[in-house]
């Protein structure tokens, strides 16, 4: 008996801890499309989020597709219900089509990825 009601506790502390539920992004936008920008000009763009779990969101880095591209995030914990942002720049050095990505990493369950695209003309 005592070692039925210990197997049964430890299941239930088990399940509690598989149930937690990680923290979730949930994006205003996911791309953002720049259209026709001029060439040697930085154009930069701010996507929003809101941390829809019951846990704190923590970005721990924001990877760009390519040297051309930077971001910057909000570096303190997102609350449950609290927003953060994530803004991107891209430097137009050439002219032609191009979308950009970046890599969201955090305590997510999964690494969202934004876009960014236009066309840089003279």
């Amino acid at each position: 008996m005592k070692k039925t009601i210990i197997i049964l506790f430890a299941s239930l502390v088990a399940f509690a801890a598989l149930s937690n539920t990680a923290s979730i992004f949930s994006w205003n936008e996911t791309t953002f499309d720049f259209g026709s920008i001029s060439v040697g000009t930085p154009v930069s763009h701010e996507f929003e989020f809101t941390n829809t779990s019951t846990e704190p969101l923590i970005i721990t880095a924001v990877q760009a597709s390519c040297g051309c591209t930077v971001a910057s995030y909000t570096q303190d914990p997102i609350a449950p219900g609290g927003k953060g942002h994530i803004l991107s720049t891209y430097n137009a050095a050439k002219t032609g089509v191009f979308q950009k990505t970046l890599t969201v990493q955090s305590n997510a369950a999964e690494n969202p990825v934004l876009t960014l695209k236009g066309t840089v003309v003279e």
